[in-house]
Formats: C-alpha cells, structure tokens, sequence
C-alpha cells in the first residue's frame, strides 16, 4: 500500500487472507492518524492532572484524561508519515500509581504520557498461544531528564520532592525528630524551571477559529439572546467587540486601557443596590478632555459638576462650574450662580446684604492675616505682638496679665514676692522655636498642666513621663516601657504601657543584687486576674476561687497572638455534690495539653506504674469516634455504629481484644494500613480479604509458606500446606519448588468379613462339616485426605507435568495383564461436550460414570489419566507386535 487510501472490497467468493484485514486495520488507523494531524495540534486533550497519593510519601497518581502526540508514523512498509496518535488513561490504569522513592529532594523529575501497544489475551484454541488482540495502552514514565521530544513523550508535570521535618516519641518517651523526603501539591508544577509552560494543551489545527456572532441561547428565541459579536467602525477601520445584553456583570476588576465612553446614565451600584455615592480612589475626572480621535475638533469649553434636585423652578439644580470667559469657578442654584472667592463675594456667598469698610474682621498684610477679631469682639495676632519692655501693673489688680506683686501687694489673699502671670480664665507658657510648644498650662479652677495638655478634671496633669527622687532613688513614671531599672540598680518605674505590655507596670529596683525587685509589705487584694509572667513562689496554699465562670486560674489570653486563646484550670460542680476539675485550651485545633512527667501520670492511683496509668475503664475522641479501653469486653462498639474497643479481656474470650467499629454499613472492621508483623501464630476464624499480595516465609518447613490449622476435625498428623522452597532433590540454589500438599490419611480402606469353608463332600448335607475362615481386601474409597483443584477456565502448566512414580512409593507392582488392558480398552467411549457455562468451547473427554472403575475415582464423579495412558500403552504395544508380525508375513508372502 503506497501513500494513496485504499481500502478493501469485500464481495461474495473474495479469499481473504490476515494481511487483508490487517490492511484494513492499517487504513483506519492511519485514516484516524491523517484526521488527528490535520485537525488538532498534539498535547493534552483533557485531564490528565498530576496529584500526590495521600498518605503516599514519594507516589503521584495520573488521573483520567487523554492527549495526541505528534510522531512520524509507519502504516506499511511503504508508508511514512506525518501522523497524530490518541493516548488514553483511564482509570485503574496498570502503572498507577508512580512510585518516585528513587529520586533525592531538590530533584526536577519530568512526567510524561506516550502512546504504547503490546499484544494481550493469549489464546491457546483461536490463536494457536499467541495473543489475539493488540492493547493500545498509554505508557506513564518518569525521568530526570526533559524529554527530547516533547511531541512524542508528552509532559505532564515537572515534580519536586521536598524534605518535612516529623515528629515522633523515642524509646525514652522524649519527643524527637527526624527527616523525610515527601511529595504533596506544592511539589507539582506546570512550568519548567525558567517559567517555560510544560502542560501543552491540544487544540484546532487553525490558529483562529473565525465566528460571526458568540450567541448565549437561554430560550427559544434566538433574537432575543445577548450576544457578542465583532463590528467594523467605518471612518477609523477599528475592528469594536460589541457586548448586546440588557446588562453586563463583571465579578472581578475591569482595565480600560483606552477611553469609555457613556450613551446611557452612568449608575453607581453595590451588591446589587444603587449607591449614594461614586466612589473613586486617587483619581481626578477630567471634562472636555481632549478627542483623540479628531483632536482638531478640541476646544476650551465650560464645564463643571452638577447635582439635580427636580430640574424645575421651585427645585432648580446645584451646579459649580468653570467658567472659560470669567477664568474662575461659579457656584449657585440653577442660573443664578456667582464666583467662588474671598472678601466681597465670599461675604455675598455668607448671605451679607452690604460691604463696606465696617464689614470686615480681619486685616491684612502681604504674607496674611495679622488681626482677627472674633464675634465676642477678642483681638489676636496671628503673627508676633509686640509688648513694651515696662510691665504693667493696673491698679487694684483688676485687669489680668503680666504684673509684679510685692509688699501691700498680695495676689488672691496670698503675699507674693515676685511676677504673677495671670488670665481670664486661664494662661499658658511655652516656646515658639520650630513652632508653638506650650510647656505649662493652668485654668480658673487652679488645675495645671503640664505639656500640651488642658488639665480639666485633676489638679496636676503630665503629658509625657515624670521622674521623682532624682537625686536619690529615682522613680519614673512613663507611658511605655523605657526599662529605666535597667541602666542602674537603684531605679524603679512605673508604666502604664499600652503598646508592648499593654499592662500597668510596676517595675522595681536591682539593689537587693538579684533581678529586679517589688515587694508588698501587706496585704494585697486583687479584684480582677493575677497574672505572673515569671515564677511565683508560695510558701502556703493557692487558695482560688470555685466555680464554672471567671473562677480558678486562667492563663493570660492570647499569648501567642491571634483572637480568643485561653487556658484555665476550674473546679465546679455540675449538680448536687458531683463536682468537675477541669483543666482546658481552646481556640484552635493544635492548642494542646501536655503533662510533662519525670515519673508517671496516674488517673484513679496515686502511684501510677507507667508514663500513663489509668485505673478502670478509659474513653478517648469521645464527642466523634470513640475508642474505649477495658479489663474486659463490654460490648461497647454495638452501642453506637461510631464506637471502637481495645479489650485485655482475661474473663470471657481470654485475650487482646481490637474490635472496631460498623461505619462502613457492614459488620465491625478493623483495618491496618501499613505492615503487620506477626511474630506468632496468626489465626483468622472468618475470612481473610488481602487487597494485596500475601507474601509468606520461602522455606520448607511448618513456619515457612501458608499452613492450615492441624487436626481441624480430630485425628493426629492432618496438615495442609503450600510452601515455596530451593529444592535439595534437584541441586539446591536457584532450583525452586513450589509444593501444595496434604497428610496424613490416604483414601486406601481395608475390609474384612467371615465365611464358611465346607469340606464335606456330600451337597445335600443341612449341617455339613467344614471351618470359618476370616477374608480381607483392600480397595481405594472416598476416604483419605484429597488435594482438588477447581478452575472454570482449565488448568494451565507452562512446564513439565509430572507424577510421582519412583519405586519408594509403590508396593506389589505387576506386568498389565493384556487381556485386562484390552477390556478395560474396549469399555472406553469417547465423548464430544461442553462444560455447563461455557457454551463456546466444545471439549473432547469420558464419562467418569461410564468408565470402567480403574480409570474412575471412587465418587465417580473424575477420572485418572495415568490409567488411561498405561492402558493406551499397553494396546499401542500390542498394535505394535501385530504390525510387526503382519509386516513379516506380507514380506514372506511378497518373496514367494
């Protein structure tokens, strides 16, 4: 077949031969090839996704999915093509899943898919032993390497490993660590290492798929259906995708390059609802912006921002605008608009009817105001006011201010020596250097204040920190935590820190020569929580408080950030006299309780004898699944479909006892997921379901292979075994065994009875003399221990098939009487038949009911073709002889 398609004709009388269907495979494969090329581009179809096993360390699973590659295919001798083949994984694929153990962290490990076809269902009776089917299976690999040919050996992942840190408890019940090498979904890429897309996904061939309109059918009226489609904007030759929907939703943020441009009104919404507000965020809305399409058409214009309020006279619309003939902003309602300015139009804008030169409050100067008058008619400068060097003293003290008081002179009934600075209500001190920094302050009810403060409420206020006893032991009293005790040992503060501490702190001095030190000479009430971040040493009691609520100790909140952490240790009673002691952790899945021991931790024993002793019963995982410890069986796992029991029951059934629970729908399950070491004899009284291979000791031996139990139904010596050993019979070393055996009893019986000898000659005798005598024989029976094989589809042996037939075994051995092997020969009838359920296959064999009893088994229900086969000699022998014989005769008779 050249590179042209043909195909074959079938018609009545055409012999036909397998390369005629083989060339009509090749066709259709290749004309499925020609269509994958030309049609689609190679890579991922669909699927295919690569994710760890869990629980599964170093293994990753392919799911479904399949993928084209793009290879030069051979579809005949002659035929050499270009060509696209499809790569199918399904599930419960053969190499699912892949075992990457080999490989160290840190390694870049490429998975990949390509296609793969290898014979399958060999058939001894259609295909002569050779398989009858071709399997077009997907093969996964897995290498260090990149592929050389990505279109061939498809990328699925790019994979690396990455080491965990584990923890687990060591001999000496100490918490430890170690490493291991895992993979989970922050291992698997998509990408190579230089951000090079690996996953190439197939697709049409043509690298545009040209559509007119992209129409969403939601009902049966197609014109009615929002649709996109892609028009041509005649004057500028722009190519415009046009959205026609009666409205449009965007869930995620929306770029605009260019311009966007409104016909309708512009609504702002939120969570479906109309908002009173557009919001925006450092941006400025720019009117009659340039046209840059047609610049030229572009020129300065009004504009400005207007807000409707009815549109009509009685509600006319407020609008502020730029106004280009003006050069200035306008304010106002509806038409009657006026500038936005200061001085004369600013006072028309406050409602004042007039201006003249009694209107104003404030005078000016070329850097600003420098005279303000307020409404109570109070005069200040904004700048400096200058104060002659003389003080003033008014008489009588009437006026406030800056005087000198002396002798005949008091100020408030008080002899002063000295200046008074004295004010209405109040007065100040300060700096002006880098701006006003008021130092002191005091008001009419004597309170001062110290810093920029106004002291309202208390007599002395500071903003800022405070130093006592300077000159001795100095105190100091700050806002944050300054860790004065610490620059020497005779300090203190105290601290009302809400930044780092957040606490009120009382910090000592270091003189006593140990760490920082407060001591509480008496007693020390506290209303709230006592919390201790160091050590606290009691010489009696801790005496705490009963009760469910705020009650007992709770460990400060938080201590590792985030909200609602907390621990506590409480006592309270639930009803009557039965009283809890509670000790508890929440907010968060992995806060833990651990009691940390250097003997034993005893529940119900003061003297507990393990790391854990628990006297009576014990239930954990309580409010989900629980699992319950007892000294005998309870029954505790048919309470509940959800419970589970560990029983050393030494009463009733006499053993460990891990019974586990019915969630499954079925009867209690107990399942181990990794390996089962088992250093005894294990027996199983139901059934024994392996989902893997059971792998047994190699040996020959009653410890090695797989051994049933002895002696099931009385007896001494009966076994069962199936073994797999090196064979000392046949050289020992890499010469195996497999043996399936059974002992002890055979299925040879013995039978004896007693009969009567006459030896009186006369028949007519009654009473005739003679003797008893006692006759046994022995005969094969259905007794014995049997080895049966069951197989509906045959019994295969790829090797030899041997009896055992050594002299050791036998006993009272004999030629074959001839005339016994012919009648047993003669008795033989072959029959044609199929096996009940398999109506295919017509089989060639005997009767077992009808052959004579040695070929038969003693329940007739088999035969015994070592019978068949001895007779069948004996009769080719004897065939054999009489050939000979008449070979002799037809040579004297063709001599004579």
């Amino acid at each position: 077949m050249g590179k042209e398609l043909k195909r074959m004709n079938y018609f009545d009388g055409l012999l036909l031969k397998a390369e005629d269907y083989s060339h009509d495979k090749d066709y259709i494969r290749r004309l499925q090839g020609i269509h994958n090329r030309y049609l689609h581009t190679w890579g991922i179809v669909g699927g295919l996704e690569v994710n760890p096993v869990i629980d599964g360390n170093m293994e990753v699973v392919v799911t479904e999915g399949a993928a084209l590659d793009s290879v030069d295919g051979e579809y005949g001798p002659d035929v050499k093509e270009s060509t696209s083949r499809l790569i199918l994984i399904y599930e419960g694929h053969p190499e699912n899943p892949l075992d990457l153990s080999e490989y160290p962290a840190g390694a870049n490990i490429y998975i990949t898919v390509s296609y793969c076809e290898t014979g399958a269902d060999r058939d001894n009776e259609k295909g002569q032993g050779q398989e009858i089917h071709v399997w077009e299976c997907a093969k996964l690999s897995h290498s260090s390497e990149k592929p050389k040919d990505v279109k061939k050996d498809v990328i699925l992942a790019r994979i690396v490993p990455k080491v965990v840190e584990r923890e687990f408890i060591n001999n000496d019940g100490e918490r430890d660590t170690y490493q291991e090498v895992i993979i989970d979904s922050t291992c698997i890429f998509d990408a190579d290492t230089d951000g090079t897309p690996l996953r190439v996904y197939a697709g049409p061939y043509a690298r545009v798929l040209e559509l007119q309109r992209f129409i969403f059918k939601l009902g049966e009226e197609i014109e009615e259906m929002p649709y996109l489609t892609e028009t041509l904007d005649v004057k500028t030759r722009e190519h415009h995708l046009d959205i026609n929907s009666e409205s449009v939703k965007f869930s995620g943020e929306v770029e605009i390059a260019k311009d966007l441009w409104f016909r309708g009104q512009l609504i702002s919404k939120k969570d479906g609802k109309i908002t009173h507000e557009f919001e925006t965020e450092e941006n400025i809305f720019q009117v009659n912006s340039i046209n840059v399409i047609n610049p030229e058409l572009w020129k300065k214009r009004d504009g400005g921002l207007e807000v409707f309020r009815g549109g009509n006279a009685s509600d006319p619309d407020a609008r502020i605008v730029w106004s280009e003939q003006e050069a200035r902003w306008l304010a106002g309602i509806g038409l009657d608009l006026g500038p936005i300015a200061s001085g004369a139009g600013w006072d028309k804008m406050i409602n004042k009817s007039f201006v003249d030169s009694h209107g104003h409050s404030r005078l000016f100067s070329s850097k600003g105001t420098v005279l303000e008058v307020d409404n109570s008619g109070t005069v200040s400068g904004r700048t400096g006011l200058s104060v002659p060097e003389r003080i003033l003293m008014s008489p009588g003290n009437s006026v406030t201010g800056l005087a000198w008081y002396g002798e005949g002179r008091p100020y408030g009934s008080q002899p002063v020596e000295g200046p008074a600075l004295t004010g209405l209500k109040g007065g100040m001190l300060g700096t002006t250097e880098n701006g006003q920094r008021p130092a002191l302050s005091w008001n009419s009810s004597g309170n001062v204040g110290i810093g920029p403060v106004n002291a309202t409420s208390d007599k002395l206020e500071v903003s800022g920190s405070i130093r006592l006893l300077s000159k001795s032991n100095p105190i100091r009293l700050t806002s944050e935590w300054t860790a004065f005790p610490d620059l020497t040992t005779n300090q203190a503060e105290i601290c009302n820190d809400t930044v780092y501490h957040k606490a009120l702190m009382i910090v000592g001095n270091q003189s006593a020569g140990q760490g920082r030190k407060v001591s509480i000479w008496d007693r020390l009430d506290v209303n709230g929580l006592l919390q201790v971040n160091g050590s606290m040493q009691l010489s009696q009691a801790l005496n705490v408080t009963a009760g469910s609520g705020n009650n007992g100790i709770v460990f400060p909140n938080d201590p590792g950030g985030g909200l609602w952490d907390g621990a506590w240790v409480k006592y309270y009673p639930r009803s009557g006299e039965a009283c809890t002691l509670e000790i508890g952790t929440s907010n968060d899945g992995d806060d833990n309780i651990c009691l940390m021991a250097s003997g034993g931790t005893g529940v119900g024993t003061a003297e507990p004898k393990d790391s854990f002793d628990a006297v009576g019963m014990t239930r954990i995982m309580s409010s989900t699944n629980p699992i319950r410890f007892t000294s005998a069986w309870s029954g505790f796992t048919e309470a509940s479909s959800r419970n589970s029991e560990i029983s050393n029951d030494i009463s009733g059934y006499k053993t460990l006892m891990l019974v586990g629970n019915r969630s499954a729908g079925q009867e209690r399950k107990v399942s181990i997921w990794d390996n089962l070491d088992v250093h005894g004899t294990m027996r199983v009284t139901g059934n024994l379901i392996a989902k893997g291979a059971i792998v047994p000791g190699v040996g020959n031996c009653d410890v090695k292979g797989i051994m049933w139990e002895r002696d099931k139904y009385g007896g001494s010596g009966d076994a069962a075994w199936i073994r797999y050993y090196s064979d000392p019979q046949r050289g020992g070393g890499e010469n195996m065994t497999l043996e399936i055996g059974i002992a002890n009893d055979s299925n040879l019986q013995s039978y004896s009875y007693s009969e009567f000898v006459r030896t009186c000659p006369y028949s007519w005798v009654s009473n005739p003399c003679g003797y008893y005598r006692t006759v046994s024989y022995s005969f094969y029976g259905n007794g014995g221990d049997r080895l049966r094989l069951y197989a509906s589809g045959g019994t295969y042996v790829d090797g030899n098939l041997y009896y055992s037939s050594t002299r050791e075994y036998k006993q009272n051995i004999s030629d074959l009487e001839k005339s016994s092997a012919q009648a047993a020969f003669e008795k033989l009838e072959p029959v044609e038949f199929n096996f009940k359920g398999d109506m295919k296959r017509r089989t060639l064999g005997f009767i077992a009911e009808e052959v004579p009893e040695m070929f038969s088994a003693n329940d007739k229900k088999a035969i015994s073709p070592m019978e068949i086969i001895a007779v069948l000699v004996s009769e080719v022998k004897e065939q054999e002889k009489l050939i000979a014989k008449l070979k002799k005769r037809i040579t004297a008779l063709k001599a004579k």
